[in-house]
């Protein structure tokens, strides 16, 4: 230990020693460093960014969803979907699964202060805000305790809001959904992606108060959705199905996995990853190059104090390593000032501004951690790679033929 410790120390003096020279050589890596740790982080955020969207729509993995479908070409009366919720219920219950939600849906008039709107009124259990990254800017999700509300509670986003008039929550304490009265209790804005009104109600809720506005026949069909391990999908969705169909008879009963990662052989993440991999090489590439470059011209020009170095006991050994750590210390140092550059340039407003732009409402997360350690570990690569040519170099130059150099 206590050697590595005087190699590096070495190493570190005569950087020093030799500043002027190394200065120049190592700016080139210090720009190629910032700007790989910078396509890594930004590949981290859009992976990021892009698993969030997708399980948003489909759901984690593995989510399995069940549909229930009435044999009758009619539209299930209020009593029976309230059964058919009531079963699912029952068999999330029966198998103890942690994150479940039935779902429904029902198209509805929504009035306010300002006038009436035509709102897609979403049935989903407590739940559903965590298997679908659902964020609430305002307010809260739908809980258990709205299960036993007298006013059923409902949670809207800024379109539906600002279609009534604009303001935060406290401007809307009440909205009449279908002629009953609901309570607002939270609020979502995901920017762009709620200019359209839209709402939740637990599917109970929605199922009364379409059942009392005499627009049952608009409900949508029942669904059950349950986050289970991806080891346990298969059987999961087997024995689930096989429950509600036998707790459910006359209903036509099927599912399927519903998350991304259901799909064999279908990685939506590839395409970035290889971009990903592709520019980082490239920019490795070239900072190798420019050291090596570098390197080699000045080896050559020390070559009479490795002479003498060599005549006065050094091993071969520890020249190569002596040069080769000078390298390495070089580059690692260029690398943190590299990395350093890019969490400062990560933080600027206008950076976030750009990174976030579309995503109201969400702050920028942090400074993904992989990629500045992949950048300090790719530094130290390219600094053992760019020192192992000119330490090459050194141990094979003969001693009397290095001091008349």
């Amino acid at each position: 230990m206590t050697d590595v410790v005087a190699a590096i120390q070495d190493a570190w003096t005569e950087l020093r020693i030799h500043r002027g020279r190394v200065l120049m050589s190592l700016i080139g890596v210090t720009v190629a460093i910032a700007a790989l740790t910078a396509s890594v982080a930004i590949g981290e955020l859009a992976r990021s960014s892009l698993l969030e969207s997708m399980e948003s729509q489909g759901g984690r993995p593995a989510t399995i969803t069940l549909w229930a479908n009435g044999s009758s070409p009619e539209a299930p009366s209020a009593s029976e979907s309230l059964a058919a919720i009531g079963a699912m219920e029952a068999a999330v219950d029966r198998y103890r699964v942690d994150y479940a939600t039935v779902r429904t849906n029902a198209y509805l008039g929504v009035t306010g202060p300002t006038g009436t709107q035509q709102v897609q009124l979403e049935g989903a259990e407590p739940d559903w805000a965590v298997m679908h990254h659902l964020p609430v800017s305002d307010g809260r999700f739908l809980v258990e305790s709205d299960r036993v509300r007298l006013a059923p509670a409902i949670v809207v986003n800024r379109g539906l809001l600002d279609g009534l008039g604009g303001g935060g929550l406290d401007a809307h304490r009440t909205v009449e959904v279908g002629g009953t009265t609901a309570v607002i209790v939270g609020l979502v804005d995901r920017g762009m992606g709620d200019d359209w009104p839209q709402a939740w109600m637990l599917p109970r809720d929605v199922i009364r108060v379409a059942d009392a506005a005499g627009s049952a026949a608009m409900g949508g069909q029942l669904s059950l959705e349950a986050w289970v391990p991806p080891e346990l999908a298969d059987e999961g969705l087997r024995v689930l199905r096989q429950d509600l169909r036998g707790a459910l008879p006359g209903t036509m009963v099927d599912g399927s996995r519903s998350d991304w990662q259901a799909f064999e052989g279908y990685d939506p993440l590839l395409p970035l990853q290889l971009t990903l991999v592709g520019t980082a090489a490239v920019i490795l590439l070239l900072g190798a190059l420019g050291l090596v470059t570098v390197a080699v011209v000045s080896i050559r020009q020390r070559v009479r104090e490795l002479g003498i170095r060599r005549a006065f006991g050094a091993s071969r050994t520890r020249v190569f390593v002596a040069v080769m750590l000078e390298s390495v210390v070089g580059t690692v140092v260029a690398g943190a000032i590299g990395i350093a550059i890019c969490i400062f340039a990560y933080r600027l407003p206008v950076v976030e501004e750009v990174l976030t732009q579309g995503i109201g409402g969400v702050a920028l997360p942090g400074f993904p951690m992989a990629a500045a350690v992949t950048g300090l570990l790719v530094s130290a690569a390219v600094g053992a790679l760019a020192g192992s040519i000119p330490a090459t170099i050194a141990v094979r130059s003969k001693v009397i033929e290095a001091i008349r150099f």
